[in-house]
């Protein structure tokens, strides 16, 4: 039996009632109407499937038998209901114990009340965060550059060219960067000619947010292990890839509803949004990315507008992994020498790896290993919440190097709040423990330690470090820390810090500090206050005193640079109770090509005047571009050939494109979907255009060609007349040989597109008359709007 939603069908003896009656009248009479009865006691309907006031956006076929409703078990599971209360087959809603049925004609639904334990949890996303975006990438190359140069009289002077060359194709990108020394007088003791400092090959795999490196890599490492320089593959995981996905667990409120309801968040007496809850459970997820201690506020307003205000402390910690999430990194290769000092020294071969895992919201697990011909390590930590008190860390490493076993025992904790901060770090060390940061030293082992076996170079026996911050509101900030580490022939170094910030008026900030070293039983002290002067400008005195270089009392002027390019300057001037008076200077002009900056610092006798430009060369599109140093992704805008576009980045002027119709638009962020849009008031008539705005997300380090195609179109105003010289009439149609009809306006003028050099037009008049004209284009290199006529168009007879 067919149905739609909303139509009431009759079962099939209904719609025979009163046949024989109807046959006996004769064949040309009308069917007696339905009998009202036989509808009530029988009918189907679709209808909106309505359970405790949420609509289950379904809508099912429903089944009246006299005052009942019968539903299909299918459509009540999927609707949500759990089996256990749901018999097989066809359901009789209406005699279900606890439940009521109501038909709401006019909305055509089907409401039903159930018990709050028969609706299930619903989880509703209170903060979708930054949405994912496929990310962009073009083919081209880039060539960071960095010149500089200084001078002292005393000394000599000296010149430096520092380079990153970059290229990329799809996924990949090649890299490497160096510098080049020349001492140009003086005695300048410095290593002379090239230096190479890095050349990898990255390809990375956002949607795994994994990334393969080869070449000059660092390895991965833990809180409690050391990186060292590789030359070799890297494969890991690189979270940088997805700045959409939060990797720590965050708070999830729960919460029953009884009717549809609004909820506001508030976290630590601040606003975090709003969002709508169907009724029953629910449970709020992805809540603001947050961090430490706190409290969360939930304010719930029914229809009514009754409110519900209910406090939930939570604790987050960003060190956690979310459940079932995994990180991790591991890289084989040869150990890197003499990194700075040599281009090309390579070790042995040695392997290193670390993993994370999110076991649960509370507990993460990790794991580090390192290997080598004579050394072997491995070690296991975990990262544990302590509920709402905190997060503790701790880690157990066991090496085995040139015939010696040794451990390493590190372990910490940590509590934040927005009005305090607590952190510990802790290790422990055994005079034999190596890893591959040891391993490599050429004099481990010393002659006279030999037989011992005892390393010469060696991480500290013991460490500890403490802090401690406070927030006390308008009375400012306050800091303590202290350090203390002791080496393996017992010598200490135990530093105590306390600081102290606050805000001032206008935006000025007052900030105070001392530092003890507890083994030379000095202390250093320190002032700085800075004032604002201007959103530019700004100044800044301060003072310091310390045990080698006494006091000093210093004053600075700053005015930096404008976002758009421009001029920005520094002076300073110290005066030192134990050396001459110091001074600096600094200016400095960039435009959208280059940066230049130069300038003299020092005592008046001794000093050092410097000058330095650095910048950007970029080919992509056949196209050459300057530009400032791009250290992460560049967009090249296009805009078709046409020159002196303005072209907008993030809704803000970033400059016009050249005669070629090009502009560069560097200081992208990698993976954030940015706005490029045009501005077409000044383009000509003639040009067509298939957007004028764009939102693009790029890959980290690559360009990509962002096109506006532009199309010129010949096109004209003509006006018609007759022979007489009167305006052909209103609403005329002019045909041409495959084009679109063109309709005649006021004066006989009317609008054409896509013209040919020479133009054959037929018009059809609104009497049903014809005429004939004709004209041909002239040359127009300026694209403006042209007019042609009055053309006079012969009626046809």
């Amino acid at each position: 039996m067919a149905v739609v939603r909303g139509q009431l069908i009759l079962p099939l003896t209904a719609m025979l009632l009163g046949s024989t009656a109807w046959a006996q009248q004769g064949d040309d009479m009308l069917p007696p109407p339905p009998d009202a009865r036989a509808i009530n006691e029988h009918a189907v309907f679709h209808l909106s499937l309505v359970i405790n006031h949420y609509d289950t956006q379904r809508v099912v076929p429903v089944t009246r038998r006299q005052n009942d409703f019968f539903i299909s078990s299918a459509d009540l599971l999927q609707a949500g209901l759990p089996a256990e209360h749901v018999p097989q087959g066809e359901v009789n809603v209406s005699a279900l114990a606890n439940v009521r049925a109501e038909y709401d004609s006019a909305s055509q639904r089907l409401l039903l009340s159930v018990p709050g334990e028969w609706v299930p949890e619903r989880a509703t996303a209170f903060n979708s965060g930054l949405r994912r975006t496929t990310p962009k990438y073009g083919q081209g190359a880039l060539l960071n550059y960095d010149v500089y140069t200084s001078a002292n009289e005393h000394i000599g002077g000296q010149a430096a060219l520092w380079h990153e060359f970059r290229y990329f194709n799809g996924n990949g990108v090649l890299s490497s960067t160096g510098s080049l020394r020349k001492t140009l007088s003086g005695s300048i003791r410095q290593q002379e000619g090239y230096m190479r400092y890095d050349t990898t090959l990255t390809f990375t795999d956002e949607d795994d947010a994994t990334q393969w490196s080869v070449g000059d890599v660092i390895s991965d490492a833990l809180t409690w292990s050391s990186s060292v320089r590789i030359g070799g593959v890297s494969y890991g995981r690189d979270f940088s890839l997805r700045p959409d996905l939060v990797t720590w667990p965050l708070p999830a409120f729960s919460g029953e509803a009884a009717v549809p309801t609004s909820v506001d968040v508030f976290i630590n007496g601040y606003r975090a949004g709003n969002t709508q809850l169907q009724p029953g459970p629910f449970t709020l997820t992805n809540m603001p990315y947050i961090n430490g201690a706190g409290d969360a506020v939930l304010v719930t307003t029914d229809a009514l507008g009754r409110q519900v205000s209910t406090t939930l402390p939570f604790y987050v910690a960003s060190d956690l992994l979310k459940p079932g999430l995994s990180d991790g990194a591991i890289t084989v290769g040869a150990l890197r020498r003499n990194y700075g000092i040599e281009n090309v020294d390579y070790g042995t071969l040695v392997g290193s790896g670390s993993y994370r895992y999110g076991l649960t919201d509370y507990l993460t697990l990790e794991g580090h290993g390192e290997a080598a011909q004579s050394l072997t390590l491995g070690g296991a930590g975990a990262v544990l919440k302590l509920g709402r008190l905190g997060v503790l860390n701790g880690a157990w490493t066991q090496s085995h190097m040139s015939g010696d076993n040794g451990s390493q025992l590190a372990w910490g904790y940590q509590y934040n709040t927005r009005l305090f901060s607590v952190n510990t770090q802790h290790s422990r060390r055994d005079r034999d423990f190596g890893n591959l940061a040891l391993y490599d030293q050429r004099n481990f082992y010393n002659n006279e330690q030999r037989n011992g076996q005892r390393p010469v170079a060696s991480l500290s026996r013991n460490t500890d470090q403490y802090a401690l911050t406070f927030n006390m509101g308008d009375f400012g900030n306050v800091g303590a820390a202290w350090i203390g580490v002791r080496s393996f022939d017992n010598q200490k170094t135990e530093l105590l810090n306390f600081s102290w910030s606050r805000n001032l008026w206008g935006g000025s900030s007052l900030y105070l500090a001392a530092s003890r070293d507890n083994q030379q039983g000095d202390w250093n002290f320190a002032l700085s206050l800075q004032i604002p002067m201007s959103d530019l400008d700004s100044a800044a005195v301060s003072m310091e005193r310390t045990p080698d270089n006494g006091s000093t009392e210093r004053i600075n002027y700053n005015h930096a640079m404008p976002t758009d390019g421009g001029f920005s300057w520094n002076m300073a001037f110290a005066h030192q109770s134990q050396a001459k008076n110091y001074q600096q200077g600094t200016l400095a002009w960039r435009n959208n090509n280059v940066e230049l900056q130069g300038g003299g610092y020092g005592e008046s006798d001794m000093m050092t005047w410097w000058g330095e430009a650095l910048g950007s060369l970029v080919l992509m599109d056949g196209q050459l571009f300057a530009a400032n140093r791009i250290n992460d992704a560049f967009a090249v805008i296009s805009t078709g050939g046409h020159g002196g576009v303005p072209v907008n980045y993030e809704n803000q002027p970033v400059g016009e494109t050249n005669r070629d119709g090009y502009l560069l638009v560097s200081g992208v962020s990698a993976y954030y979907p940015a706005s490029y849009s045009i501005n077409t008031l000044n383009l000509p008539a003639d040009t067509q255009l298939k957007d004028t705005e764009r939102k693009i997300s790029l890959r980290r380090r690559s360009g990509y060609l962002v096109e506006f195609p532009m199309v010129q179109e010949r096109v004209a105003s003509v006006i018609l007349h007759d022979e007489n010289g009167e305006a052909i009439p209103l609403a005329s149609e002019v045909d041409r040989a495959g084009k679109a009809t063109a309709i005649v306006g006021y004066d006989g003028i009317a609008w054409l597109e896509n013209l040919d050099e020479t133009n054959a037009l037929h018009v059809r008049l609104p009497d049903g008359k014809t005429c004939d004209t004709r004209f041909t284009l002239i040359a127009n290199p300026e694209h403006k709007l042209q007019t042609y006529g009055p053309l006079t168009c012969r009626r046809n007879p």
